[in-house]
C-alpha cells in the first residue's frame, strides 16, 4: 500500500512548535489546575460558574508554590510555640495536629467521589490538636503544645491530644445556615421585646432555647439561656445585649457561617490564610498574605467565595439520592 507522506522542513517544525501552547508545565513546577480570578470578577460571573468554580477549587491539589503550608503558624492560627522549629520539610504534614490535606476533596468526597460529601474513618480529623505546632508524643520535648506537653503540664495521649471526629458530609450546609439565620432572628426579637425586669421564653421553630431575663436596672441574665455558645450570650450591661447567634457548624455550636467554616478549613488543612481572617504575610511562606490565591474584597476571593456558593448550593442528601435514579 503506497502512502504519501508529508514533507515538513525542520525550520518551519520548531516555528509551530514556538507558537503552539506548553503541553506540560516547566519542570520543578508544581500547581493545582485551578485557574484563579482577578479581584471583582467573581461579581461579573453567573451563578452556576461561580460554583463550577467552587467544585474545581474543592477538587483542587494545592502546593507550597500557591501558598499551601503553614510553616511559622498552628492550625488555629496562632504562631508556633516554638518558631525555632518551622513546619518545613519533612515537618509539613502531621495526620494527627495537621496541616493533613492537599485538597477538600481529599476527605469530603463520599459518596460516588461527590465533592462536598462525606468521607471514610481514615479521613477523620482529630480536633483541637491543631493547636500543637507538630505533634510527636515524644517525652523529650518540654516546650507547651510543641508536640506533647499540653497546657496542663503533663504529656497528651492520642485520645486526650485531639478529639478524633469523622468526616462530615456537607449536602445541605446552606438550608442549615439559612435556617440557623431565620431562628436567630426570632431569638433576637424576643430579646428585643424583653423589657427591663422582664423574661422572655426563647422558642424558634418549635425549638426552645431556655429563658433570658432582665433585671430592673436592664442587664441581661443569660443563665438560663439553653443550647448557645459563650460567644452568643456575652454581654457587658443593659446596652450591649447578648446576640443570641445561633453558629451551626461544628459540634460545640462555634462557627457561624460556611464562610467562617472554609477560612478555618483552608489554614487548618492546607495551611492557606485569607486576608479577610489573616491579614497579610501571618505565616511567612513566600506568599505574601496568600492575597495571590485567597485574597478576599467584601464577598471574598475566588476560592472563598466560589467554595463556599458550592456547599451553599449542595442538596439535601436525601434529594441527591432521590434524583440519581430518577428520570432526566
Amino acid at each position: 500500500m503506497n502512502k504519501t507522506l508529508m514533507k515538513v522542513s525542520p525550520s518551519l517544525a520548531l516555528a509551530l512548535l514556538a507558537l503552539s501552547p506548553p503541553l506540560f508545565a516547566q519542570i520543578g513546577q508544581e500547581l493545582s489546575s485551578y485557574e484563579r480570578l482577578e479581584d471583582g470578577e467573581e461579581y461579573a460571573i453567573s451563578i452556576r460558574e461561580l460554583i463550577n468554580r467552587g467544585e474545581s477549587a474543592f477538587r483542587a491539589e494545592w502546593t507550597p508554590q500557591q501558598g499551601a503550608g503553614r510553616p511559622f503558624s498552628k492550625g488555629v492560627g496562632t504562631p508556633l510555640s516554638d518558631m525555632s522549629d518551622p513546619l518545613d520539610f519533612p515537618r509539613n504534614f502531621n495526620r494527627v495536629s495537621a496541616r493533613d490535606a492537599n485538597s477538600c476533596a481529599g476527605c469530603h468526597n463520599a459518596p460516588f467521589g461527590m465533592a462536598g460529601g462525606g468521607g471514610d474513618f481514615v479521613t477523620g480529623v482529630f480536633v483541637a490538636a491543631q493547636r500543637f505546632d507538630f505533634a510527636t508524643f515524644d517525652h523529650s520535648d518540654l516546650t507547651t503544645t510543641k508536640g506533647s506537653l499540653d497546657e496542663s503540664g503533663g504529656h497528651a495521649v492520642l485520645h486526650a491530644l485531639g478529639n478524633f471526629r469523622a468526616t462530615l458530609g456537607m449536602f445541605g450546609s446552606g438550608f442549615i445556615e439559612m435556617l440557623a439565620r431565620q431562628m436567630t432572628t426570632d431569638l433576637q426579637a424576643i430579646r428585643n421585646a424583653t423589657a427591663a425586669g422582664g423574661a422572655g421564653e426563647l422558642m424558634s421553630k418549635g425549638v426552645t432555647f431556655g429563658t433570658i431575663r432582665r433585671d430592673r436596672a436592664g442587664n441581661w441574665d443569660t443563665s438560663g439561656v439553653e443550647g448557645l455558645p459563650p460567644q452568643s450570650l456575652w454581654t457587658t450591661g443593659p446596652a450591649d445585649p447578648p446576640s443570641l447567634i445561633i453558629r451551626p457548624f461544628h459540634q460545640s455550636g462555634s462557627v457561624v457561617s460556611i464562610r467562617e467554616f472554609t477560612n478555618n478549613a483552608y489554614n487548618h488543612h492546607h495551611g492557606m490564610q485569607s486576608t479577610e481572617r489573616f491579614g497579610n504575610g501571618i505565616d511567612a511562606d513566600g506568599i505574601r498574605g496568600q492575597s495571590t490565591f485567597l485574597r478576599t474584597s467584601n464577598c471574598g476571593a475566588d476560592q472563598i467565595c466560589s467554595r463556599q456558593s458550592l456547599i451553599a448550593a449542595i442538596a439535601p442528601a436525601n434529594l441527591i439520592k432521590l434524583n440519581m435514579y430518577s428520570d432526566p
